[in-house]
């Protein structure tokens, strides 16, 4: 039988499955809770960044504001114009990131130091003009305008009845080192319409993504909840807003912030997938000091299925598997004795026999079969022994003995019992050909064969200078009784009853009636249309009232040779006798014959 799921196969399947079971949950135990550690730290740590740099912004937009407060109020307290400049110089020296400041009553004033030229005056005074102020500050970036990253301030100062407009430009490079901290978080400064003032990737006024415009609008609308944090995109906002409605947005995108367990969990895999083939290795190697013994037991049975006994295999393991394979040579040698007790067991009964009382398919007791009896027996045979040495007697015996078990055999018969030199067999019982009229016919076939091989026999005697053998075959059909009889010590299979004795004297009539195979009428009526016979004069057998009909079997229908009782006396070397003067009580008057 071809394997088509090898234990092998079985093994590295469930451990297969086990690995990356453990793997595959640990893996994702790990990602999910690393991943959820991960996502609080950036979200507090987006959060921190946001609230630190906002308050730098405004604590560093509020001292431009403050300082161009008081320059103000000095420079209208002056009343000596030559002292203004001098007053603005040493503003600008002490205020280095300060770029220009306008004030109504002051015009525009640069930074000497700064590197912007009166070029950009114009442009300053455009903006100026179209950005005038109103009762908030205003913001604008103007890094396109100054050529550096800038933002200009407008605001009123002065008297509450006499609010002045004032301007003021602002370096805000500082600022921008401060906002790229160097991790994966970036922070930008909007206004209220989300126009960027700051923004250390790019420094031009350009709104930034739609989605921000809601989370500012949550944001300035809830004074008191003055910043909030959210996903938007895939990307962790935090919104702060500033004074004067300015906000500092600070975000991360969650690629980022996975970036690591991602990479983590990539190696977890790789790993993962190295451990499974190592394991897968593993597991072989291991399976073949599973699956190589069982090879070796099958093989064993395979051996032992073929008739061979003594098994070669030691085990090779201590486990229970190398127990397995002793118990296994164990067996074969038990089986081996046994094999040697059935061929000696069948030499002394039938092998059929033999094999259903070793296998307990006999049963004790008997049981009624219908079988079909044969009988045979050696004419003068107590003449014949008397001229030969016991040695002699006992090989001719064993040597016609062969030949008649042999027809015997080929025709599905059992040799119930040899008697001296007599021959019972019994076709039916234990098994039967099918039906009881194949097993009469099987019968006749073996004493039609038993004729031609004796034939042969004779032959080679002749040529020997030995004398002929001449025999006599009775065969019956009916019921008989089938059974082990005998003794607690010793039982034997047999066929017992009426059909069986009728066989037996059906035999004894050969010799009056000088022929060498005689069926009954039971016999024949099963078969009659399968035969050649002569019928014979009818006895009476003694236990019976009618007269029996016997007949001499001359031939199969059909078949080549003898076709009249003529022939067979003449093969057989009889000669017909005178019925009417035989002793009917010869045979121990087992019979009589009827004229």
């Amino acid at each position: 039988m071809k394997i088509k799921y090898p234990i092998s196969l079985k093994q590295i399947l469930l451990f297969s499955l086990l690995i990356i079971l453990v793997l595959g949950v640990s893996t994702a135990l790990v990602s999910t809770l690393v991943r959820s550690d991960d996502r609080i730290k950036a979200e507090e740590n987006n959060l921190t960044i946001n609230e630190r740099t906002a308050a730098t912004i405004q604590s560093a937009f509020e001292n431009v504001q403050n300082t161009s407060f008081i320059l103000f109020d000095a420079v209208s307290r002056i009343d000596d114009e030559s002292k203004i400049d001098g007053l603005f110089d040493e503003f600008f020296k002490a205020n280095q990131d300060i770029l220009f400041v306008y004030g109504s009553d002051t015009g525009l004033k640069l930074n000497g130091s700064s590197g912007i030229d009166s070029e950009k005056e114009s442009g300053i005074m455009d903006l100026i003009r179209k950005n005038p102020y109103s009762q908030k500050t205003v913001f604008r970036n103007a890094t396109e305008l100054l050529g550096k990253p800038s933002v200009v301030f407008v605001y009123g100062y002065g008297a509450v009845n006499d609010m002045k407009s004032g301007v003021v430009g602002l370096d805000v490079q500082s600022l921008i080192e401060l906002m790229s901290t160097g991790s994966n978080n970036a922070t930008i400064l909007v206004d209220r319409s989300a126009n960027v003032l700051i923004n250390p990737d790019f420094q031009g006024e350009s709104p930034i993504l739609d989605s921000i415009l809601p989370i500012i609008d949550e944001v300035h609308s809830n004074p008191a909840e003055n910043n909030t944090q959210t996903v938007v995109d895939g990307v962790f906002t935090a919104v702060r807003q500033i004074f004067n409605d300015l906000f500092v947005i600070t975000t991360i995108s969650e690629k980022s912030v996975y970036a690591v367990i991602n990479r983590t969990t990539f190696r977890i895999i790789l790993f993962s997938l190295a451990v499974f083939f190592l394991a897968i290795i593993l597991i072989r190697i291991f399976s073949k000091g599973i699956t190589n013994p069982i090879k070796d037991l099958v093989e064993a049975s395979a051996e032992i299925e073929r008739g061979e006994f003594e098994l070669d295999i030691k085990p090779r393991s201590h486990d229970e598997i190398g127990l397995l394979t002793e118990s296994f040579v164990q067996m074969g040698k038990g089986l081996a004795e046994r094999e040697k007790l059935m061929v000696s067991f069948s030499k002394f009964t039938n092998k059929t026999i033999a094999k259903k009382a070793a296998s307990g398919e006999l049963s004790l007791g008997g049981e009624t079969r219908n079988a079909t009896v044969f009988f045979s027996d050696i004419r003068s045979f107590t003449a014949m022994s008397e001229k030969m040495q016991p040695k002699e007697v006992v090989e001719f015996l064993n040597a016609y003995m062969t030949r008649m078990e042999d027809c015997v055999n080929k025709t599905g018969g059992v040799v119930d019992k040899y008697i001296g030199d007599a021959i019972m067999a019994v076709w039916g019982a234990p098994e039967s050909s099918g039906s009881a009229a194949k097993d009469a016919l099987n019968a006749v076939t073996a004493a039609l064969m038993m004729r031609d091989s004796l034939a042969d026999f004779n032959r080679e005697r002749s040529a020997r200078g030995l004398p002929r053998v001449r025999i006599g075959c009775g065969i019956n059909s009916g019921p008989v009784v089938a059974g082990q009889i005998g003794s607690e010590e010793r039982m034997e299979y047999t066929v017992i009853g009426d059909a069986v004795n009728l066989a037996s004297r059906t035999e004894a009539l050969n010799k009056p009636f000088a022929t060498d195979v005689l069926i009954t009428e039971n016999t024949y009526r099963l078969i009659r249309d399968r035969v050649i016979v002569e019928e014979m004069p009818g006895v009476h057998v003694k236990g019976k009232t009618d007269a029996i009909k016997m007949f001499a079997v001359i031939n199969f229908t059909g078949r080549a040779g003898a076709k009249t009782l003529a022939d067979v006396r003449s093969v057989i070397g009889t000669v017909a006798p005178d019925l009417t003067k035989v002793d009917t009580d010869d045979e121990e008057k087992k019979y009589s014959i009827q004229a």
